[in-house]
């Protein structure tokens, strides 16, 4: 396997994560600020079911530092209270941004009620009563949503025609399954056990396998090595894997033997071409040393065999297209994770989840992740493994 590049300098206090930009120092700031107002929006509109206040603001108070404070915890300590006070705080994080948006919504429809004088909107406690009640199903759903495991989708893709062959070969993507303390090591044994089941010829992984808290490398290690493909299993890299630390990752997956194409081209046993690419956070996280580059990644394939391309972010990948690539394999989206956020991803975002056409040639197909990030619920969503079957 390729050497990668010398980690840069660590000082004495280093966490092994790459340094961090401003850019993402200031990202930090500002969703810490979004996090207090939300915490304090939804505190107001709590207070009208008539709750203790006092007891209101310490529970809000522990909920609402129960993440940040697990999350920093869990590089020191492994201790299953840390796992549990992790989940709750997750979970919580789900809930205010429900709590929010609905309560929003119900202060307009309020509001608009008032103008319109009906009587109905001049009880504030029934409103809150009604929110505080559809937000707990809705939480409640998300998580044994998330509880269930992935679903596969399944896709068949025909490229006789192109080829005039008559070979076949099944296509396995895992994308963002965000390996923390609620998705541990046997999460993973259990995703490696049914992708087995399945007979690929290719298993393919397009980031954000683990966070930063993830504790157990090794038994990661262990069951990625149990992967099955007839002809490979290969990775990219995501924008986690640079927040966890890039040579972390490389590590991993050279000692579980899988590739991470670093923008190159592969060729298994059965003619196919498999390109890969780093993740656009390479630009910003320079301390990593690598870097994403796409006319490298798509010189050398051969537009008269067929080829994919793995890339974690659905954007930028008109080129892909324009070298007739057969089909892009991405993720990151998650497909919003929990309604209404899909519309925010939306606004960055033209293609979400599921397959898409981007030319005569080209298939994207955008894994709506087979984990979860932060809380451990899917509202209008749901986990996928991507199943494709190739005939060309």
């Amino acid at each position: 396997m390729r050497p990668w590049p010398k980690p840069a300098p660590r000082g004495p206090c280093s966490t092994g994560v790459e340094s961090m930009p401003i850019g993402i120092l200031l990202f930090l700031v500002s969703f810490l600020a979004a996090w207090g107002g939300m915490q304090y929006y939804v505190f107001l509109n709590l207070a009208h079911l008539g709750w203790s206040r006092g007891w209101l603001t310490a529970g809000l108070w522990a909920l609402a530092l129960a993440f940040p404070l697990a999350r920093l915890f869990a590089f020191r300590w492994r201790p299953a209270g840390i796992r549990v006070l992790y989940w709750i705080g997750a979970v919580w994080m789900g809930a205010v941004f429900l709590f929010s948006f609905w309560f929003f919504v119900a202060s307009l429809v309020r509001r608009l009620l008032g103008l319109a004088g009906a009587g109905l909107a001049a009880n504030p406690k029934a409103w809150a009563d009604y929110v505080a009640a559809a937000v707990a199903a809705m939480v409640v759903w998300g998580v044994v949503n998330v509880a269930r495991g992935p679903r596969e989708a399944r896709y068949q893709v025909d490229r006789k025609g192109r080829y005039g062959g008559a070979r076949k070969a099944r296509l396995v993507q895992i994308s963002d399954v965000h390996l923390g303390l609620i998705l541990g090591a046997n999460f993973l044994k259990g995703l490696v056990d049914r992708i087995n089941a399945m007979s690929p010829d290719l298993v393919l992984i397009t980031g954000d396998l683990f966070d930063p808290e993830f504790p157990d490398d090794a038994k990661a290690v262990a069951e990625l090595r149990r992967l099955r493909p007839k002809q490979g299993t290969f990775a990219v890299s995501g924008n986690h894997e640079f927040y966890s630390g890039m040579h972390r990752y490389f590590k991993m997956m050279e000692e579980a033997g899988i590739p991470v194409l670093d923008s190159e081209v592969r060729i298994t046993e059965g003619g196919l071409q498999v390109a890969g690419l780093h993740d656009h956070t390479a630009d910003r996280f320079k301390a990593a040393g690598v870097q994403r580059d796409m006319g490298k990644a798509l010189r050398d394939i051969d537009p008269a065999k067929p080829s994919i391309l793995l890339a974690h972010q659905p954007k930028g990948l008109e080129p892909a297209a324009d070298a007739r690539v057969d089909l892009i394999f991405s993720g990151h989206t998650h497909a919003g994770q929990i309604f209404p956020f899909w519309a925010l991803v939306r606004l960055s975002f033209r293609y979400m989840a599921g397959r898409y056409r981007l030319g005569p040639d080209t298939d994207l197909i955008v894994n709506t992740g087979t984990g979860f990030w932060g809380p451990p619920m899917r509202v209008g969503t749901h986990s996928q493994i991507v199943v494709v079957d190739l005939e060309y």
